[in-house]
């Protein structure tokens, strides 16, 4: 047998080289299809049903924040108020007669005694006052005399009898002008004795000048009710005036016991008293007059001054924060915890126990959660799931 001399060793090498190199391709290719990772599966959804949403694993997503249902506890209601004079203790002066102030006797932050003399006023009609009581006076003498002669007459058989009862009639008469006369003069404690037109005005309590809206040599005149001309009041003690929610008013009572407090001085509280309680809600702000007693013996509190006063009330509801309350309609729900990762929408009953909390009287307990961030999240995948 005779070799091509043209086939070499080399020839005959370099086809059996490509198949190995083939067939170790195909190989790395196989053994890389086997280990290629299987693509990952969809996460798990949470799952509607039944008025709830139950998330996987039991687990909560870390974007809801949860909040306890409050349980019942004492607390503080505050309502803002403002403070007045004690109308028991304040007395406010005006001219009975249109005339002119002739003299002042006091000035604004004066303390005075009851009865002490506060202004002089000159008038006119004071003057007339006087006369008339100067007249009646000389027709009471003048019928008294009357009714002595004609009962002497009649005694004597001159006159008849209806004539002494005619004098008697008038004298009567004349003694009711004179007993108004006088009283109409005591009452505002003018003189008696001469027609001199002047009258002094005078405190009828004790206590401190606190207004005054006249001037010495002004003319005032009675037919025009403007302000006082003087206040008189007792500022040791004062009246707060609250308007008081109607939802709130229970926590009110006479006699309850209150605390102050002033902008003047934040750390300090005054004790006051509810002294009573309006009868009627304000139709407008739907609001009730409640009106306390706070005593002033320092000064510190002045008339006109707001405060805040805060009563301590039992709550029989439990609380929540004011974001877990949703408004559906006319109905209140909340998302409430019933399990971890399981949060249920209930329906609730609840009104406002202020700017950030819910007062519920139905629907909820104390000790439950409730979802405070996320729940209109949760809200509107129930109702897309459904």
């Amino acid at each position: 047998m005779t070799l091509d001399p043209t086939i070499t060793d080399a020839s005959v090498r370099r086809p059996a080289r490509r198949w190995r190199l083939a067939i170790g391709s195909l190989l790395l290719g196989l053994l890389a299809a086997c280990t290629r990772p299987e693509p990952a599966a969809p996460p798990a959804l949470p799952t509607v049903g039944g008025g709830a949403i139950v998330f996987p694993q039991q687990k909560s997503p870390a974007e809801l924040r949860l909040a306890l249902v409050e349980p019942d506890s004492d607390r503080p209601l505050e309502v803002p108020g403002r403070l007045a004079w004690d109308e028991d203790q304040t007395a406010r002066i005006y001219a009975p007669f249109g005339g002119r102030i002739e003299r002042l006797r006091v000035a604004l932050g004066d303390t005075v005694q009851a009865g002490q003399a506060l202004a002089e006023v000159s008038a006119s009609e004071i003057g007339q006052a006087q006369a008339d009581l100067h007249k009646a006076q000389a027709d009471e003498t003048l019928a008294r005399a009357a009714v002595e002669r004609a009962r002497e007459l009649a005694e004597a058989g001159v006159i008849a009898r209806k004539d002494l009862q005619q004098a008697e009639a008038d004298q009567a008469r004349n003694l009711a002008e004179l007993g108004r006369s006088r009283a109409r003069l005591a009452q505002y404690g003018v003189s008696a004795g001469s027609v001199t037109q002047h009258l002094t005005l005078s405190s009828p309590l004790r206590g401190k000048v606190v207004e005054r809206n006249v001037n010495a040599k002004a003319e005032v005149r009675s037919d025009l009710q403007g302000p006082p001309l003087l206040t008189i009041s007792n500022p040791a003690s004062l009246w707060a005036q609250l308007d008081v929610d109607e939802k709130e008013i229970a926590a009110f009572r006479p006699g309850q016991p209150v605390t102050l407090r002033a902008a003047a001085w934040p750390e300090r509280g005054f004790a006051a008293t509810v002294t009573s309680i309006s009868d009627a809600v304000d139709a407008s702000s739907r609001t009730v007059k409640v009106r306390l007693k706070v005593a002033n013996a320092e000064g510190l509190l002045k008339a006109e001054m707001f405060v805040t006063a805060s009563v301590s009330r039992p709550s029989p509801l439990p609380t929540v924060p004011a974001d877990a309350v949703l408004l559906k309609g006319d109905k209140l729900y909340a998302f409430v915890q019933s399990a971890p990762g399981r949060f249920e929408r209930r329906e609730i009953q609840a009104r406002s126990g202020g700017p950030q909390s819910w007062r519920v009287s139905k629907g909820l307990v104390a000790g439950e959660q409730v979802v405070v961030g996320g729940a209109l999240f949760l809200d509107q995948m129930l109702d897309a799931r459904r």
